[in-house]
């Protein structure tokens, strides 16, 4: 049984930060990463670890998927004014489902995008998923509302900047490990 994409998944490391649609559609995203073989694992199973390929599509979107091409996923960074030269915002766009008889936009106005900070390392990426607890002062800017699992949805790209810009400022957590092949 292959491992799932699960590990940068919200539900299993806290919680995530979340928008129907992208909040960071106009800005340009920055190409930090080379291509390759990545090997990841969550920070507290590093046994437990999963091998996929990481290639620049479009657009400066990033994909990775298996090694034998399926199972992708849809990564772009921005850097983000004020946060340090090392770390940049990652943004999982969830591309909408596509019947398989038409073609269609894999990223839509529709898509969900989650969003986490990433590290930039000597041998790959640590990223810090965010979690998002009910009663929390990310749940008091405007915009921001918050759900179960500890899932927070943003409606505006004003509330999600001052998130992760008050996010850097805490002491780093680091949720998943990427690391060259």
């Amino acid at each position: 049984m292959r491992k799932p994409f699960i590990l940068l998944s919200c539900f299993l490391l806290a919680g995530c930060w979340q928008s129907t649609g992208s909040l960071l559609s106009d800005m340009k995203p920055v190409q930090t990463f080379h291509a390759g073989k990545v090997v990841y694992f969550a920070a507290d199973k590093p046994t437990d670890r999963a091998h996929e390929v990481l290639s620049l599509w479009k657009d400066g979107i990033y994909v990775m998927s298996l090694p034998d091409g399926s199972d992708r996923k849809l990564f772009r960074f921005f850097a983000l004014p004020g946060l340090p030269r090392d770390i940049f915002v990652v943004e999982h766009i969830l591309p909408v489902k596509c019947r398989p008889e038409n073609s269609c936009n894999l990223i839509t106005s529709r898509a969900e995008s989650d969003y986490a900070l990433v590290r930039m390392t000597k041998t790959g990426a640590e990223v810090f998923n965010p979690d998002c607890a009910k009663g929390s002062e990310i749940t008091k800017l405007p915009g921001v509302r918050a759900g179960d699992y500890g899932i927070c949805t943003f409606s505006n790209r004003s509330s999600l900047e001052k998130a992760l810009l008050a996010l850097a400022k805490q002491s780093w957590k680091t949720s998943v490990i990427y690391k060259y092949e």
